[in-house]
């Protein structure tokens, strides 16, 4: 298509109530992962087309716009089929793409149809090879026949319509043509049984594209394609088969007879056959590529296709494109299984033009999503993605070998956990409504937990909430200890390169928050904590406010791909400076801070227009290796001669080489961030399908350095989705030497994880808002009081862990991941 492809969105609410009656809070666009479904009950309705996946999709079909929210991704760690995949991002040593402010050099166009392995030309010069048919969409997205019958002709009407802006093609059986939809005929598909396949097709003398249904047909595939070939000789002729263990074989006997493309269809929830539709499908795709047969076919894949993620794992599994139809129906309002309650649309007609806008904005958001996570990724063709299972991270796979590195494996009902309230109306999965209870207590009292409530794991199934240490199944908790009986201290220069040696007492320090995600009382909690406890705490991106500087020799400067708010000044103050080339809630992309955040006073210091919705770009623009990132490190050496340099990145698949090229540009320090870390503002997308989970990085990160000689020369710091003493700890034992600490420190200031704090009056304790008043609601001399008082009840479980280990210096646990053991569920 020429120019540069975008797709028109326009407001388009729903006429009527939702029908399902799902507990959103005041602030809430829809339900949070992890968050409580229904109000009153535990349920949390089906398991694939969940809660989450349908009001967010409400969302977007109202609004066209991307899911975001801040918080962190509070769901299941991991799961089946799509839910079993993360997928990769670049950094620093691989070239990548801003997904944002780039988006115009990223392509989602797809070519479907038979590729030619060759070309032939006469001796002229001239092609001699006959070109088959392709159809090229602007979007790997199709929209299959409405699976179920609806009042009226409305719904094909804004269903076609919606096909034809896009520039992509709805698949029509026969029986659904009528004259009503032949301004839009270029946009239509047939879908044709066998007994069809000589019938004429109203509206339509020449189609671009025929489907032959193959599902319980008697008839040889091979022969139905022939057929179809001959009466439509221009078209695209593709075959439906059904998805399952052993459509590879089907699909490359197809191939060998001359089709181009093929539509495999598992069912509603993405079962084909009894495995999930992505394994399946990578089987079929790595098939044909032992056959060496990938190139020649496109495929189609469908069923339980329910969000934009889906459709960006369903390519790297070896699919050219997606058919989409039952989230059809919820972009018109539906629930489907996720409360089975009625359909609004089963009751009347609906209007074309709304149920059109409803699409085209659904899809307009699926394809920005896309495309930030192409750009995550360093993609910039669609096509490129296709089978590119190397840039994904399977947690089957990771999760095989995480075991493996632990010191056994015991049933998770070995496991003494402690009591946890029958209500869990705060938190989510990760941030229990026990956890949150039990740091509110720690941050009151300054005492360790007494063991009536769980405060060491949460029920995210996964991660920290699937290890123990041995001593646990046999005695339960550590019982606390005096801090002063250990050597919990962590020296942070190991480079002896003549610059400072920084000791600090304790293993943690906070991470990066900006003003702007959190207000300055806050920001000023932390700076007055991290002095209290001689160790550091974070700017964050958003600048160095001038309240902070009394607090100097504690602060880090971060600088962050938007550069805002760095000044010579706000390095040369610090002891140490950060580079953050990503964040583990949003890997790939930079830092979000929307219009209603960004107040006078932000924009002031971000030297910004206030009110203007701010997206740091993908990478640093002037970083794309090591040796680019290299002079980064030397800049600030150089502007400060006394400052310690940490490194901020996330977690791709080759973390280990991001780590060991940090360490060869000089760097002090590599801060490793989870993708299941907190945030003030992220897409829903990122927080949940981006980059891996920090326990599995740090061993691959330790490890990896330990191979090539120089662990013992740079400190590793572990962060996004540290919650507890107990999951320092673990970091530790899996090889991190010390934890950046966020949400933890949110908490003791009395956060119960909303997921509002993207928006200007979403914090209702005034914790993630840069609203003067509500910002009050936060007392800088009471908060820096809690923080401390968290962290001391932290250091006693620490020393409580040490002592039961055998151990007397927080050291002597790093890397020793034989202490810690795997809860089999």
């Amino acid at each position: 298509m020429p120019g540069h492809y975008h797709i028109p969105t326009a407001p388009a609410s729903a006429p009527f109530p939702y029908p399902a009656a799902f507990r959103l809070l005041e602030h809430d666009d829809y339900v949070k992962y992890g968050h409580p479904v229904f109000e009153g009950r535990a349920a949390r309705g089906d398991e694939h087309w969940t809660a989450e996946i349908i009001t967010q999709t409400w969302y977007q079909a109202g609004t066209g716009r991307i899911p975001i929210s801040g918080a962190g991704y509070g769901g299941p760690f991991a799961g089946e089929g799509f839910d079993g995949i993360w997928l990769d991002m670049s950094e620093i040593v691989r070239p990548t793409r801003d997904g944002i402010h780039g988006r115009e050099y990223i392509s989602t166009t797809v070519d479907l149809g038979r590729r030619l392995s060759m070309l032939s030309f006469d001796d002229a010069g001239r092609l001699t090879s006959a070109l088959p048919p392709l159809v090229q969409l602007p979007l790997p997205v199709l929209f299959n026949p409405l699976p179920e019958p609806l009042p009226g002709r409305g719904a094909l009407r804004g269903l076609v319509a919606a096909a034809e802006r896009l520039g992509t093609l709805a698949l029509l059986t026969p029986a659904d043509w009528d004259d009503d939809l032949a301004e839009c005929a270029s946009a239509i598909a047939f879908r044709l049984t066998p007994d069809q396949l000589d019938m004429e097709l109203s509206g339509s003398s020449a189609p671009r594209f025929v489907e032959v249904e193959t599902l319980g047909v008697s008839e040889n595939p091979k022969g139905l394609w022939e057929r179809a070939r001959a009466r439509w000789p221009k078209a695209v002729i593709s075959m439906r088969l059904p998805l399952n263990a052993d459509s590879g074989a089907a699909v490359a006997e197809l191939v060998r007879a001359g089709v181009g493309i093929v539509h495999l269809f598992a069912d509603d929830v993405a079962d084909a056959g009894g495995i999930p539709l992505p394994d399946a499908l990578r089987h079929v795709h790595e098939h044909l590529v032992r056959e060496r047969l990938r190139d020649s076919i496109s495929i189609i894949v469908s069923g339980g296709i329910a969000a934009a993620e889906h459709v960006a794992k369903a390519l790297v599994c070896g699919a050219d494109a997606v058919a989409v139809d039952w989230i059809l129906l919820a972009a018109w309002g539906c629930s489907l299984w996720a409360d089975r309650g009625r359909c609004p649309v089963e009751d009347g007609e609906l209007d074309a033009d709304w149920a059109a806008q409803r699409v085209v904005n659904l899809m307009a958001a699926w394809r920005d999503q896309l495309l930030e996570v192409m750009g995550a990724m360093g993609i910039r063709e669609t096509r490129r993605m296709r089978g590119e299972s190397g840039r994904a991270i399977f947690h089957r796979t990771e999760e095989t070998h995480f075991k493996s590195l632990l010191g056994g494996t015991v049933p998770a009902s070995a496991y003494q956990r402690l009591p946890e309230p029958e209500q869990n109306t705060e938190g989510d999965f990760r941030w229990t409504t026990a956890l949150l209870l039990t740091s509110h207590e720690q941050a009151r009292t300054g005492d360790p937990p007494d063991g009536s409530m769980e405060f060491r794991i949460g029920h995210s199934g996964g991660g920290f909430d699937r290890l123990a240490f041995a001593f646990e199944i046999k005695d339960g908790p550590a019982e606390p200890a005096d801090p002063a009986d250990f050597d919990m201290g962590l020296t942070l220069n190991r480079r002896d390169d003549g610059r400072p040696i920084i000791r600090i007492p304790l293993p943690w320090w906070g991470s990066g928050m900006s003003y702007g995600s959190v207000g300055l009382p806050v920001m000023l909690s932390r700076a007055m904590a991290a002095q209290a406890l001689d160790t550091f705490t974070s700017t964050g991106e958003g600048g160095y406010p001038e309240q902070l500087v009394p607090y100097a020799d504690h602060v880090i400067t971060q600088i962050a791909t938007g550069l805002f708010g760095v000044r010579e000044e706000t390095i040369q103050r610090a002891r140490l400076v950060e580079f953050k080339y990503a964040q583990g809630a949003k890997p790939g992309l930079g830092g979000h801070l929307l219009g209603d955040k960004n107040t006078a006073t932000v924009a002031d210091l971000r030297e910004a227009v206030e009110g203007t919705s701010l997206f740091s770009p993908f990478p640093f623009h002037s970083v794309y290796s090591v040796e680019d990132h290299k002079k980064h490190v030397d800049w600030v050496k150089t502007v400060n001669p006394r400052a310690l340099v940490s490194v901020k990145v996330s977690t791709p698949t080759d973390v280990d080489m991001v780590a060991v090229g940090i360490y060869h540009a000089g760097a002090h320090i590599i801060q490793l961030d989870g993708t299941y870390g907190g945030t003030g503002a992220a897409p829903e997308i990122a927080k949940k399908n981006i980059a891996m989970p920090i326990e599995y990085a740090i061993p691959k990160v330790h490890r990896f350095l330990e191979e090539e000689g120089v662990r013992d020369e740079v400190v590793v710091v572990a962060s996004g989705g540290v919650r507890t003493a107990y999951d320092v700890a673990k970091s530790i034992a899996l090889g991190a030497d010390g934890c950046a600490i966020g949400t933890a420190e949110l908490a003791a200031l009395g956060c119960t994880r909303l997921g509002s704090c993207e928006k200007g009056d979403g914090c209702p304790f005034g914790i993630t808002t840069t609203d003067p008043e509500l910002s009050k609601l936060v007392d800088a001399l009471q908060g820096w009081q809690r923080i401390v008082n968290l962290y001391r009840g932290w250091l006693a479980q620490l020393a409580g862990i040490l002592q039961a280990l055998g151990m007397r210096r927080v050291g002597e646990l790093r890397g020793r991941s034989d202490v810690l053991v795997y809860l089999e569920p």
